[in-house]
């Protein structure tokens, strides 16, 4: 499947306190994208810099193929839908909301007509056509902020955060519409956060975000804790696991899957970090087994099927994990 974004590198920094440090992501076209982490993450400024209302400082940006330049940005940003958090809707109906973005590029008025009504219908919302703004509930709203954007055809919808202060029914709906986007319309979605299982039931990829940096859901195991000087070692609170000598700063480590080890016994290596565990859960896909180990802290490991069928592996049994201290992502 073709990426629509491909970023490599990217920084951008707000000031002293906060940056995106060197992120790297593919963004496939037709596919439903998350990015999950807490507030102050990282997950709004990368959703800025993917509906170019913001330029990377440094790094590259390819959408569609075609680098990132000023040039193209403005070109760029009219393919992107962009609903944030607390979307602001006018005065006036709901369907003046919608019909607005379409006023603004001087469309006639039986287009518009058509356009909104036509999106309105998609969204369930036909009955709200002449509600003042002001009085819908938070999962109208919502919907009518996605009608905004939705009228002018972007290729991709971006949404920050738009489950926060809905109910159970608004939530239901609106993810059954972000799937229907995808699956019947072909739209790219990228959506951010905070709930990790609604990520994984609703996304085809997922990123974590913490602290501006952004990994893959199958490329991390993170974990915070404190740094232990003298040992050269990162206290989890369930595990001690050994860090390449010179950290002066730790509060968070990640591990990437593929750089974990798994054994029948323990390895004779130079791999500083290893650790006895159980087998807790297999996920056999097309290309490779996702296995989680319990270790004291839950380790999530990748093999290929022949490693797994050499391994005898199954669920309940006794393993062990290895990986070298220079694997670990320190921030």
């Amino acid at each position: 499947m073709t990426n629509l974004y491909t970023l490599k590198n990217v920084n951008f920094n707000y000031d002293a306190h906060f940056s995106l440090v060197d992120v790297c992501a593919e963004i496939k076209k037709a596919n439903i994208t998350a990015i999950v982490g807490p507030n102050g993450s990282g997950k709004t400024s990368l959703l800025n810099i993917l509906s170019f209302m913001i330029h990377p400082h440094s790094g590259s940006l390819h959408y569609d193929g075609e680098p990132l330049s000023a040039n193209n940005i403005a070109t760029f940003k009219r393919t992107v839908g962009y609903i944030q958090q607390n979307p602001y809707l006018l005065l006036g109906t709901a369907f003046k909301n919608i019909e607005l973005g379409l006023k603004l590029r001087h469309i006639d008025k039986a287009t518009r007509i058509k356009k909104v009504f036509d999106v309105m219908q998609l969204l369930g919302i036909a009955a709200l056509s002449n509600r003042d703004a002001r009085t819908l509930s938070g999962g109208e709203a919502q919907k009518v902020a996605i009608g905004q954007v939705l009228v002018l055809a972007p290729e991709v919808l971006i949404l920050d955060e738009p489950f926060t202060h809905l109910d159970k029914k608004s939530i239901y709906e609106l993810e059954q519409l972000i799937l229907k986007l995808k699956d019947d319309f072909g739209k790219t979605i990228v959506f951010t956060t905070h709930n990790q299982y609604q990520a994984q039931h609703l996304a085809d990829a997922v990123f974590s975000a913490i602290k501006g940096n952004i990994f893959t859901s199958q490329a991390i195991n993170l974990f915070s804790g404190d740094l232990d000087f003298e040992k050269h070692s990162f206290n989890t609170g369930k595990q001690l696991i050994i860090l390449p000598e010179g950290v002066s700063h730790a509060e968070n480590i990640a591990i990437d899957s593929k750089q974990i080890v798994l054994s029948n016994h323990k390895l004779d290596s130079s791999m500083q970090n290893s650790f006895r565990g159980k087998i807790t859960g297999l996920v056999e896909e097309i290309e490779q087994v996702k296995i989680s180990v319990e270790a004291g802290e839950t380790f999530q490991t990748i093999v290929t099927h022949k490693a797994f069928a050499k391994l005898g592996l199954s669920i309940g049994a006794d393993v062990w994990i290895s990986f070298k201290s220079s694997s670990i992502r320190i921030f």
